[in-house]
């Protein structure tokens, strides 16, 4: 895929141009790199990335760890291996990731269905039953996690209604919440972003900002994350402020996925364009050259 022609028009219908790129936190901070992910390799680096819930390494058959089905969601998380179904959400080229989403055909739906049947009668009642799409989530749970610093994903993605893509923070240890999510977005509401911070301490902040633009263009999505505050960034400017909760001062790991459907975007309906597709540019960390706190 062709982004822009030598004259600077873009050359692609599905998304719109490029905007300038933007790679640095915001500046007089004391940081330095601690993660640097540009896709310049043809494949995702398994030792870097894991594309399930599961783990780093870890090759899930388990539906349960494919999709966050109490939110209702209407897509699995594929892998090329998952289910022998041969279904390979990412590809990369000329340095982007592309997490592409689509209907599942019948073959591969009956092997869902399958396997959803050895899980017990509760996760067999779930939401897990009505998943309709395969789509793509990568973590670094396992292979790189930080407490407080800066972190960015460069990205755009395909509009349309239960287009789900977002960039956000577990905790290294394991439990929910807390959470951080650097961007969600709705794929029915392009010129919106949703900032939030989700914690067993108090109900959850969410900030609903306007972006300049659309997110069908490129954007780098930050956060600037300290003892006191969550300050969060889209092209280095400033949309949004959280105070940071007691219980999130730990170590997270760094997830991206293409969520399809839930009862918060809602479903896909006959507007929404299939497949749909994320495309990731880069995903970077800085850490605190003297630890805050």
């Amino acid at each position: 895929m062709r982004f822009a022609t030598p004259a600077g028009l873009c050359a692609t219908a599905l998304l719109a141009c490029a905007m300038p790129l933007r790679a640095d936190p915001p500046a007089g901070l004391a940081l330095e790199p601690s993660f640097t992910e540009n896709f310049d390799s043809p494949r995702l680096d398994p030792a870097r990335w894991t594309t399930n819930f599961g783990g780093t390494g870890q090759r899930s058959e388990n539906v349960a760890k494919r999709s966050l089905y109490g939110n209702r969601e209407r897509q699995l998380y594929f892998d090329k291996a998952f289910l022998g179904a041969g279904i390979d959400p990412f590809t990369i080229r000329r340095g982007i990731l592309t997490i592409t989403a689509r209907p599942l055909p019948a073959p591969v739906q009956a092997r869902v269905q399958a396997a959803l049947a050895k899980q017990p009668a509760k996760i067999q009642q779930s939401a897990l039953k009505d998943v309709r799409y395969s789509s793509g989530l990568i973590t670094t749970a396992g292979s790189f996690s930080q407490a407080y610093g800066y972190f960015e994903m460069r990205a755009r993605w395909t509009m349309g209604k239960g287009v789900w893509p977002a960039f956000w923070l577990l905790p290294a240890g394991g439990g929910w919440p807390p959470e951080i999510d650097v961007i969600e977005a709705h794929g029915d509401k392009p010129t919106t972003a949703f900032q939030s911070l989700h914690s067993r301490l108090q109900k959850a902040i969410t900030r609903k900002v306007a972006m300049d633009g659309s997110a069908a263009q490129f954007h780098d999505y930050g956060v600037l994350w300290t003892p006191e505050t969550l300050d969060y960034y889209i092209d280095g400017r400033k949309t949004a402020s959280i105070p940071t909760s007691k219980d999130a001062a730990k170590p997270m790991y760094l997830l991206a996925n293409l969520a399809i459907g839930g009862h918060w975007p809602g479903d896909p309906d006959a507007t929404t364009v299939m497949p749909a597709r994320m495309e990731i540019d880069h995903i970077r960390a800085w850490r605190f050259r003297t630890p805050p706190g």
